[in-house]
């Protein structure tokens, strides 16, 4: 364990650049965490979105790939000042959080820290570079519960993911076509050349402003949800966003963020009487009449993954996973506390984990290896009072474009998990989440404000008829 800190610190004194751009990102989260701002929630989406291009071109100056580079901290840091500002609300202000936000935090919160404990006992410092994506979630939910009532607020939160999507897409499909020397070294450096193609053009995977093409795939994937669902969205620059994300998303070779949209798009309507659906089917017939072309001019081997997704069940992949998956429901009995945060993925490069979990599972399998089944179990109780809470607000006819949306992503995401992880990100649905949580909140806060003025003027009226039983 020393070694690793000793060569921290030791590249720390070394990596100047690093270290000063660290200090530049971080300044402004500083700022508005002191001010709480919640254009914190932006700059949020922003960092996650790009620090890790930002390293790769720090790197590539530097001549040399530097594994504990601490631009990659700068995510934990601004997911972890926006955590704290929900905790500090929490804590000093509990009128603000109402019960069932403060249960969801709480609770989800519990199975976190267990999970980046177990992490760090197990995996050390790879538990800490992957933290920030799983503390984000406590961020978002908390903002979104706070500001639920201000629908500007909300709004340009989606404005800015899907702005921040679109930066991610037109960055990526350069990338693509051009491949910027960084990423070229970065592919080298960290030796996924192969699995990640080549550093040529057309002949690597896009992962634009990402570590990796997976997280690149489902943040463009939260984008196009958001484009497809959400109306108004980057105004005028809606439907080109559309075509750039969508493109880009399907030179990530990603199948999972394929069927994740689709899905999302096609429930819309369906649990939700209907609405949205003209431009769902403006989208439907545009891709039947202009997709085969579209496919057939898609380069790499774009086409040929989208192409597999009407026989899914008959992808080896599929198949894979499906066994994986059953494998983790056994292997879960005998760890209930799980491996922890930083056990696989590209957080295990950093210092390797000693117990290691499997790297390209579906986002069942590695949520029950990372919190075990006990932390698993926290995680679906706090999605469970999630969607119940969406689930009254509908119930109660206040559903509005953020719940339905809500609804549309959650079931959606549930099967999308049977293939990729999408739960621990800056992901929008925490957004929505938080939103959903924070209206049922106010809900039960008039309900309860209403019997409290009922009951005063019951005790008001038995004062007027009855004045003498004030004096016994």
């Amino acid at each position: 364990m020393l070694a690793p800190i000793s060569l921290l610190l030791g590249t720390a004194m070394i990596d100047l650049l690093s270290f000063f751009t660290a200090i530049l990102i971080c300044i402004p989260a500083i700022l508005m965490s002191i001010r709480k701002s919640n254009y914190l929630v932006d700059y949020m989406f922003l960092v996650i979105a790009t620090n890790r291009c930002i390293r790769r071109i720090v790197d590539y100056h530097n001549g040399y790939f530097n594994p504990f580079s601490l631009i990659s901290l700068t995510p934990i840091i601004v997911g972890g000042l926006a955590t704290m500002v929900v905790l500090l609300e929490l804590n000093n202000r509990k009128e603000r959080f109402g019960k069932r936000t403060k249960d969801v935090l709480i609770i989800y919160g519990l199975a976190v820290s267990m999970a980046f404990v177990i992490g760090f006992l197990n995996a050390k410092f790879g538990a800490v570079y992957a933290l920030g994506d799983f503390i984000a979630p406590i961020g978002l939910i908390g903002f979104a519960s706070l500001y639920a009532n201000d629908q500007s607020i909300i709004d340009r939160w989606s404005e800015s993911f899907a702005a921040t999507a679109l930066l991610v897409a037109v960055y990526g499909i350069w990338q693509f076509y051009t491949i910027p020397p960084w990423d070229a070294f970065w592919l080298v450096s960290v030796k996924m050349t192969g699995y990640m193609g080549f550093p040529e053009p057309m002949k690597m995977t896009l992962f634009s402003t990402m570590n990796e093409r997976g997280p690149a795939a489902m943040f463009l994937c939260n984008g196009l949800i958001i484009l497809l669902l959400r109306p108004k969205t980057l105004g005028f620059l809606r439907f080109p966003a559309l075509v750039a994300v969508g493109y880009a998303m399907l030179l990530t070779y990603s199948r999972t963020t394929v069927i994740f949209a689709a899905l999302a798009a096609i429930l819309y309507p369906l649990i939700n009487r209907g609405t949205g659906i003209v431009p769902i089917l403006f989208v439907t017939v545009v891709a039947i009449v202009f997709g085969p072309s579209l496919m057939s001019i898609l380069p790499g081997r774009a086409a040929e993954r989208v192409e597999t997704v009407g026989a899914i069940t008959d992808d080896f992949s599929f198949r894979s996973r499906i066994v994986l998956l059953d494998g983790a429901l056994r292997n879960s009995l005998s760890e209930p506390l799980g491996l922890g945060i930083g056990n696989s993925g590209l957080a295990s490069r950093v210092q390797a984990a000693s117990r290691a979990g499997i790297s390209d599972s579906t986002g069942y399998v590695e949520t029950l290896r990372i919190y075990g089944w006990i932390g698993f179990l926290m995680i679906v109780v706090t999605l469970w009072r999630i969607w119940k809470s969406s689930r009254e607000l509908l119930v109660l006819g206040m559903d509005d474009t953020n719940i339905r949306l809500f609804r549309a992503w959650f079931l959606s995401g549930m099967a999308a998990l049977f293939s990729g992880n999408w739960l621990a990100s800056a992901s929008f649905f925490w957004v929505l989440a938080g939103y959903s949580l924070g209206r049922m909140d106010g809900v039960e806060e008039e309900l309860a404000q209403e019997e409290e003025d009922d009951e005063d003027e019951v005790s008001e009226e038995e004062f007027l008829d009855n004045p003498n039983s004030v004096n016994a």
